[in-house]
Formats: C-alpha cells, sequence, structure tokens
C-alpha cells in the first residue's frame, strides 16, 4: 500500500478538530481573543469562523458573568493551574442561552510564557434543565413540609383551646347545682364537641388533599349572636383571672355569610389572646359595628400591649406578643385568625401603643359575605 495514501498527523488532528460537532474546540492568544474556531464551535454559537475570529473571549459568556470578571478569572485559573473547568450559562450570536460544560487549559511556549489558552466546551443544557427540574420538585417539597408544619402547628393549637373550653364546662357542670348554670355549660361543650369534629375533619382533608388549608362552609349568620357565643364560651377563663368581659353590639342585627365553627375560632382565639395578655383583674371589650360594606368586631383590653418591634409581626406564625416564659402559647393562635378572616373575603389588625398600654385587635367580614374561592365549599 502506498504510504501515500496516509494523511500526515498535523492533518488528522486538523480534520478530527474541525468535524468534532458536539465540542465547540476554540483557541485564544494571550489577551482572550479567537485565534482559531474549530469543530463544533460555529454550531453552538452561531458565529461563522470569519465572525468569530478576533472576537474577544468574553463575547461568549452572559452580560452578569462578564461585570463579575469571570471570563478573565477563567484564563487567570487556566494559567496558574493549567486548567480551568466551568458548568455555566453562555451566549449564542442571537443572544439565546445554552449551558455550557467546558475545559479551558493554557498553552505555554517553551520558556514558560503563556502562548494561549484552548476551550473545549459541549452543550449541556439538557442536564441543566434536568437539574433545575429536580431543584423545582425539591423546593416544592419543602414548601410542601413547611405548610405541613404550620397547619399541624395550628391544629394542635386549635384542639388545646377546644380542650380548655370543654374542660372549664366540665368544671362548671360539676361544681354547679343550679340548673341554668349547668344547661349552659352543657350547651358549651356540645359546641365544642362541634369544633373538635371539624378539626378532625381539617386533619383527614389534609392527609388525603395536597391542600391542607381549611375549608369553609358557608351560611347565613347573625354577627350577634356568634359573639354572644364566644363570650359565653370564654367566660369562665376570664372569670378565673377576675378580668371583666364586656359586650356591646348594636340593637339591630348585623347579618353576614360565613362559616359558623370558623368564625367562633376567629372570636375565641381573639377573646383568648386578650385574656392571656391582660392581668389578672383587667377589662376586656368586645364590639361589633358596621363600617360601610363591612361588619367589624373589636377587641379591646388593657393588658401588656405589643412593642412597636413585634407589632408588624404579629399575625406572623410562632410571634409571641410577650416574652416566652410570661405568657403561655405557642404563638399560633393569631396565625390562625388571618388565615380564616383572608379566606372569609376579610381581613385582622392589630393596634397598640405600646407595651403595657393596651391592644386593639380589629376583626373585618365583609357584609355581603366573603369574596368566594376555592377555599370555600
Amino acid at each position: 500500500m502506498a504510504s501515500s495514501s496516509v494523511p500526515p498527523l498535523e492533518n488528522w488532528l486538523t480534520f478530527l478538530l474541525s468535524t468534532a460537532s458536539d465540542n465547540a474546540i476554540i483557541v485564544l492568544d494571550p489577551g482572550g481573543k479567537i485565534v482559531q474556531w474549530l469543530g463544533g464551535a460555529e454550531r453552538r454559537f452561531g458565529y461563522t469562523q470569519q465572525e468569530a475570529l478576533g472576537l474577544d473571549f468574553g463575547a461568549l459568556f452572559t452580560s452578569e458573568d462578564r461585570e463579575r470578571g469571570l471570563d478573565r478569572q477563567e484564563m487567570a485559573i487556566a494559567a496558574a493551574s493549567k486548567r480551568s473547568e466551568d458548568d455555566r450559562w453562555h451566549v449564542r450570536r442571537d443572544g439565546s442561552r445554552f449551558w455550557g460544560s467546558g475545559l479551558l487549559e493554557v498553552v505555554l511556549n517553551e520558556d514558560g510564557s503563556v502562548w494561549g489558552y484552548c476551550k473545549v466546551l459541549r452543550d449541556r443544557t439538557d442536564l441543566r434543565t434536568q437539574l433545575d427540574s429536580l431543584q423545582n420538585r425539591l423546593a416544592a417539597g419543602e414548601e410542601e413540609g413547611t405548610r405541613r408544619k404550620e397547619f399541624f402547628a395550628s391544629l394542635g393549637h386549635e384542639m388545646r383551646n377546644v380542650l380548655s373550653s370543654m374542660q372549664n364546662a366540665t368544671t362548671v357542670i360539676s361544681a354547679s347545682t343550679n340548673e341554668a348554670t349547668r344547661t349552659k355549660a352543657a350547651q358549651v361543650l356540645e359546641r365544642q364537641l362541634i369544633s373538635v369534629e371539624r378539626l378532625l375533619d381539617d386533619l383527614d382533608g389534609s392527609l388525603e388533599a395536597a391542600d391542607s388549608r381549611p375549608r369553609l362552609r358557608l351560611g347565613p349568620l347573625v354577627l350577634q349572636e356568634a359573639l354572644e357565643l364566644a363570650a359565653e364560651d370564654i367566660r369562665t377563663q376570664v372569670e378565673q383571672k377576675r378580668q371583666q368581659l364586656v359586650v356591646t353590639v348594636p340593637p339591630v342585627p348585623i347579618p353576614i355569610h360565613a362559616d359558623p365553627d370558623r368564625l367562633q375560632q376567629m372570636l375565641l382565639n381573639l377573646l383568648s389572646n386578650a385574656s392571656k395578655y391582660t392581668h389578672a383583674g383587667g377589662h376586656i371589650h368586645l364590639t361589633a359595628t358596621v363600617e360601610a360594606s363591612e361588619a367589624v368586631v373589636r377587641i379591646t383590653d388593657d393588658g401588656m400591649g405589643i412593642s412597636h418591634e413585634v407589632l408588624p409581626h404579629i399575625f406572623e406564625l410562632f410571634t409571641r406578643g410577650a416574652p416566652a416564659g410570661d405568657v403561655p402559647g405557642s404563638g399560633v393562635g393569631l396565625a390562625v385568625v388571618k388565615e380564616l378572616a383572608t379566606l372569609h373575603g376579610g381581613g385582622v389588625e392589630a393596634r397598640s401603643p405600646g407595651e403595657g398600654k393596651g391592644s386593639v385587635f380589629t376583626l373585618r367580614l365583609p357584609i355581603g359575605g366573603p369574596r368566594l374561592s376555592d377555599h370555600a365549599s
């Protein structure tokens, strides 16, 4: 066989470099200018060889990475360590981006000075997409885990509230010989048993569905009647601290469209909060009125008040209005009120002049009923 049929080694290398379509092969001079544009470089970046020659290496980087100086950093690492491996977004001629996995190696002269650099780069956008998808799933899982944790925290808090009311009612029934008093206490027990049932329904729903937020069972209500029930349910707790609870409501009924059990949760949480943060012998005032198209409930107390630092965060989960050792509780109740008020199309606010100066909590519900959402059924 004629030896002339076998191309020289240099020709083979040139051929392989020019036809390596999967890898972009870029040769740079010491200053970072492109001097050779081989393999899949044109396919990857969209520049013809004529357009690419003389182009600065940084033109292949995103504007954010150029502002950080990462194109020069890659060359500096290669010069110091012989090579630099990088996975990052790169920019094509048309401005679109792809995720490139590459290796930049320094090429040295015989005297050890830098002759230039050779970059071998492969498009791995497929891998980056898979990683992003996995990260999104992990983030979604973490968010769901956090939401579940908050749900179970609020469920435990509400269950303790209900059990406390039931315990108080049981104590009244056992200690009192007055039939009317015993009957009222039995009614409290009956209402709280219904609340327990709703909380267990919430638990079942959370285990079955991705959405663990409470669902509403809406119906027509008279606000004054709901306030009287809440005041009756909290009465024993208030009396144990020798506090005075006064209820002031207008004589004309205020009709609202709400979930009766959820409304009781909100009212009892607000009243219980007022009682816990009000000293023995203090005063709590429960009022109702109408402002424009909203039914407005206010719970005013002359208790410990709320510091200016805590006030903006008072409805966040686990926020406490007093040092943890001063008042029992987990900082969940007010977060529950905020969520339920929002689901009803209303809201809740808090005001306080400062520590030791009492507080006012305002619950607002639309007169015409909530702006229905997928949380209502």
